[in-house]
């Protein structure tokens, strides 16, 4: 009996737990112990409340990658249980196609992403106790997940016209 459509939708909602569905034992362990790891070193680096900026981006990714990873497992595609993180830096994969090219994308979005951070990490740490700044940080809190959402379906809007 094959694999379930609905069971692995189920486990793709849990980053990691979606690859080991598909038998990617390797990819999964490190894409799940990667995700549990962002709070704790967001807290390290005394940004905590904002680890959810790469949670949810990093779990969209997981899941998204875990369905296109499940079709080309149904259409009889060998796929190998790589590493999650360095298996995307063979960068002569690319010339494949468009999924690859978006992954290529990603890849070069985690490196701003981390430029980011540190760079949040800097300020938090020599302006985290004035008034400004836990007033910054509270709209960027409430605010940026709804103006993420908008820009995201007006960037898919235009992208697509």
């Amino acid at each position: 009996m094959g694999r379930s459509g609905f069971l692995t939708f189920l486990a793709a909602l849990i980053p990691g737990v979606g690859y080991m569905y598909l038998g990617l034992i390797k990819r999964g362990v490190q894409a799940l112990v990667l995700f549990l790891l962002i709070e704790p070193l967001f807290n390290i680096l005394g940004i905590g409340g904002l680890s959810y900026l790469v949670q949810i981006p990093f779990g969209c990714f997981t899941f998204f990658d875990t369905l296109y990873l499940a079709r080309r497992i149904d259409m009889g595609e060998r796929v190998e249980d790589t590493d999650f993180i360095f298996s995307y830096h063979n960068f002569s994969d690319f010339s494949k196609g468009g999924v690859d090219r978006m992954r290529k994308r990603a890849l070069n979005a985690a490196a701003l992403i981390l430029i980011a951070l540190g760079v949040l990490a800097i300020v938090h740490n020599l302006f985290g106790g004035t008034e400004l700044y836990r007033l910054v940080m509270h709209y960027v809190r409430s605010l940026f997940m709804p103006v993420l959402l908008i820009l995201a379906g007006v960037y898919i809007l235009i992208r697509k016209s």
